[in-house]
């Protein structure tokens, strides 16, 4: 991916991403843009402590691509008083439970004064801050994407891409409440053609990997009962594809630089500590290495940590061998003591 595709990515709580949004508010495309945009200008503070943000409204309309503030405030106010289910694991007795949480709260007003106050939920700021298991998005590419479904698909799949697994299942009930589809396209030919099948081929044309999706229908000539989403590493050519396609009022942006923030980790180039490039041969590799359950983007991170401030000769070879010793590590009692630190010496190379 190009320095421009990574100046603006997040790391996503999986809780948030999967969460299905209520009903009683209908949520635009402008929405997602505008929540995952201010998450992005407030990434490195937030936290519990911190509650209220401010950001100037002339760069927020910027970005948004709007020229009316009208369009902000009823955007805020959506995302004030709608709200999303969040599934998640206690981590203290592992039991599951559920929650609910707006997205934001506002001074709508001050909106007039150039100045915008936000604030993040306090329940939802948990989930915001270093989540455990989360999907790295790229901010400009939600903003890219004209429909909900779209944007929506688009999170989903970038969670899962990174898993053994790149895979997503759902009812076809559970897609049209995740996309608040409502009740348009009621027939579920209308659905497939109108909402599934163009969110895909939506997707498809800016992401970093391919869907393909597959309908598993209910016995002989029975109906639709379950939607499987997958997501594959595109080629190169595909990624040179994806990278090119913008909107011709993007702005030319500045050089990466030290606070850049890596597509594949969510870390800048000095919190890495040096610039440490996977391909995706390498991660295809690593995925046919690891168990079911295992989470490649986990793998990488940890890998990255230990041998921050380390030029590597060869970070695909590296993350490979560091990779096959860690899963050594762990079915080998003798193994098992030696520090992850010391796998990255053995392993790692210099310039």
């Amino acid at each position: 991916m190009t320095n421009e595709s990574r100046q603006d990515v997040i790391r996503k709580g999986s809780s948030i991403i999967s969460a299905t949004p209520n009903d009683s508010v209908m949520f635009e495309p402008i929405d997602n843009t505008l929540f995952n945009y201010l998450v992005l200008r407030t990434y490195s503070d937030i936290s519990p402590e911190q509650q209220i943000y401010r950001v100037p409204v002339k760069e927020v309309m910027e970005y948004l691509r709007i020229d009316r503030i009208g369009k902000l405030q009823a955007s805020l106010e959506r995302l004030g008083k709608g709200f999303i289910e969040i599934d998640y694991v206690d981590a203290e007795t592992g039991e599951p439970r559920s929650m609910y949480a707006h997205y934001l709260s506002s001074d709508v007003s001050s909106t007039g004064s150039g100045m915008l106050k936000f604030a993040f939920d306090p329940i939802l700021v948990h989930f915001l801050s270093e989540p455990k298991v989360f999907g790295l998005i790229s901010v400009s590419r939600v903003r890219d994407l004209k429909t909900v479904a779209s944007q929506k698909l688009y999170e989903m799949m970038a969670l899962q891409f990174r898993k053994k697994t790149p895979e997503w299942r759902c009812s076809v009930e559970e897609l049209r409440a995740y996309f608040q589809a409502g009740d348009k396209n009621a027939r579920f030919d209308n659905f497939r053609i109108h909402v599934i099948e163009k969110a895909i081929a939506d997707v498809n044309a800016i992401a970093e990997f391919d869907i393909v999706v597959d309908y598993i229908r209910g016995g002989k000539g029975g109906g639709v009962t379950e939607i499987v989403f997958k997501a594959l590493s595109k080629s190169h050519t595909r990624l040179i594809e994806a990278s090119a396609i913008k909107s011709p009022s993007t702005r030319k942006k500045k050089p990466a630089d030290s606070h850049t923030i890596d597509l594949l980790d969510g870390k800048t180039f000095e919190e890495r500590g040096g610039p440490a490039e996977l391909t995706m041969a390498a991660i295809e590799s690593a995925r046919d290495m690891i168990p079911d359950d295992a989470d490649i983007n986990h793998l990488i991170t940890e890998w990255r940590d230990i041998n921050r401030g380390r030029a590597l000769t060869n970070p695909d070879q590296s993350f490979l061998s560091w990779l096959e010793l860690k899963l050594s590590q762990e079915n080998d009692p003798l193994l098992k003591d030696i520090d992850g630190d010391v796998f990255g010496l053995l392993v790692g190379g210099r310039d």
